[in-house]
């Protein structure tokens, strides 16, 4: 036996996950306790079964006449292969957060190249304990194994090893044990090899290749050089997709918005777990709700700040799904984002004050999602000296602050940067006098004050027919409140705002 030395390989194999995946969207534990099978009705045989369908008699590959005989209230769910593809895909996102090198074994099985976690993690066992935690969190069923060779890994862990470990000696000891049953040769080669003795991997390996050349395919001989170690298995390693897409079909059909939600909170933590990967945040996503007998309807969630976490954007969601109302019940829902933003990846500075600005984005979203975008307006500064226009009320979807990426902010040049920071400084000198609070309708004075400052003479407006020529003034009434003035060329006085 030649053992590939350059790399240690980790198999996981999933061999209920169809059935797991299911398993999860239940949230009632009457419901968990039922009796529930995956029932492939090409081949009219049991396929995958729980605890429950094991204890009333119903045993894998049993047909569905014998099966409904044994349990009257028998759970079946017809087997998917596109369900679990979909949720090996989810488990390699996850596991993606914690090793590089992973290759999808399709449509229930992983290979992981360990050998250059090692150094990082400080040994096979430390390495094993992070992706033991990462699994643990998936809630799925896996056997695993490791070998110096990706086809021995995988039958090791079909065999149930479920063992991690880099000793040649004893991994070759367990594979010289295992049955041909579980390996890739071809099964009409399986029999034409039991025919003359060999039904496990030792007599195999008794056996010279170029002896075996006449008796099986091309295909049996590659996978036979690879268990002996004799070829390399060809692999493309995983890669999480550019555009996050994610489409989930309900167990049953729901009529209530309300029982949508927990189904969506389980999208949101997939979707979080996916732009963690990336380092990434998001303005918007899109839910689409597949309802059985209308049109699908189309949710746009917008954030006013860029958020990844589960719980921000499913609050903005209970929000928005308050005013929505359902034709017929939804039998699938699907989850997109167009764009990412890319997380600032600048040092935060301690001492600075940002608290306030993200619960006013965060207000924002929720005000958005609750009333809508055409209800929610905001002040926003325009560069008029007219007092009573240097703020208008805009449409939330003109405010700057979305319109603009976070990326595209980064991309700012040192140049503009530094212009940006000259006029700011330049309008906080011109409006460093104004008051917190400006009437909408200027108010004659009538009143007795006290000139502290002033004036300060604002001729605007010629042209657009709405000159003005006043002089501002600063000024103390009798309950010792600071005001702002303003006289006319009709010498005419009028109170315009008062300093908070």
């Amino acid at each position: 036996m030649q053992f590939d030395t350059r790399s240690l390989w980790i198999y996981l194999y999933f061999p209920k996950l169809h059935l797991d995946v299911i398993q999860r969207q239940v949230n009632a534990p009457e419901q968990l306790a039922l009796p529930r099978v995956i029932y492939d009705p090409k081949a009219n045989k049991m396929l995958q079964l729980n605890q429950a369908a094991l204890e009333v008699g119903v045993k894998k590959g049993m047909g569905l006449a014998s099966a409904s005989l044994l349990c009257d209230n028998l759970q079946v769910h017809e087997y998917n292969i596109s369900i679990e593809e979909k949720a090996l895909t989810q488990i390699a996102h996850q596991l993606y957060l914690v090793t590089s090198d992973i290759a999808l074994d399709t449509p229930n099985g992983l290979f992981l190249r360990a050998q250059n976690m090692l150094n990082l993690y400080g040994g096979l066992q430390a390495y094993w304990r992070v992706l033991s935690q990462v699994l643990a969190k998936s809630g799925v069923e896996v056997q695993f194994a490791s070998a110096y060779s990706v086809n021995v890994a995988k039958l090791l862990a079909l065999h149930k090893l479920n063992k991690i470990s880099d000793d040649k000696a004893h991994l070759h000891k367990c594979l010289l044990a295992c049955q041909l049953c579980k390996t890739d040769i071809d099964p009409k080669d399986q029999e034409k090899l039991a025919r003359i003795g060999i039904k496990n991997i030792q007599s195999l390996f008794e056996q010279p290749l170029a002896s075996l050349a006449s008796r099986v395919s091309r295909f049996s001989i590659n996978v036979i050089s690879e268990l002996r170690g004799e070829a390399p298995a060809k692999l493309k390693f995983y890669y999480p997709p550019e555009h996050y897409h994610d489409y989930i079909e309900l167990l049953y059909d729901i009529e209530l918005v309300d029982k949508l939600l927990p189904i969506i909170d389980k999208l949101l933590l997939s979707f979080e777990q996916y732009l963690l990967i990336r380092n990434a945040l998001s303005l918007t996503i899109k839910l689409t709700l597949h309802q059985r007998e209308h049109p699908k309807v189309e949710q746009t969630i917008n954030s006013a700040l860029a958020i990844y976490k589960q719980q921000d954007w499913l609050s903005i969601i209970a929000l928005q799904f308050e005013q929505l109302k359902l034709e017929s019940a939804v039998y699938a829902i699907t989850l997109t984002c167009p764009k990412l933003e890319l997380a600032d990846i600048k040092n935060a500075d301690f001492f600075a004050q940002k608290g306030t600005h993200v619960a006013s984005l965060t207000l924002l979203s929720r005000l958005r999602a609750k009333l809508g975008d055409e209800k929610v307006r905001l002040l926003r500064y325009s560069q008029d000296f007219r007092p009573e226009r240097v703020t208008q009320f805009m449409p939330v979807h003109l405010n700057d602050t979305e319109q603009q990426s976070t990326q595209q902010k980064r991309l700012l040049s040192a140049s503009q940067s530094r212009a940006h920071a000259l006029a700011h400084k330049n309008e906080q000198r011109v409006f460093k006098d104004r008051p917190g609070f400006i009437l909408a309708q200027p108010e004659t004075l009538s009143e007795k004050v006290t000139i502290l400052n002033g004036p300060e003479r604002i001729v605007s407006g010629w042209w657009d027919k709405e000159h003005i020529q006043r002089d501002y003034f600063v000024a103390q009434n009798n309950h010792g409140q600071q005001i702002w003035v303003y006289k006319t060329p009709e010498d005419k006085w009028f109170v315009h705002g008062y300093f908070v």
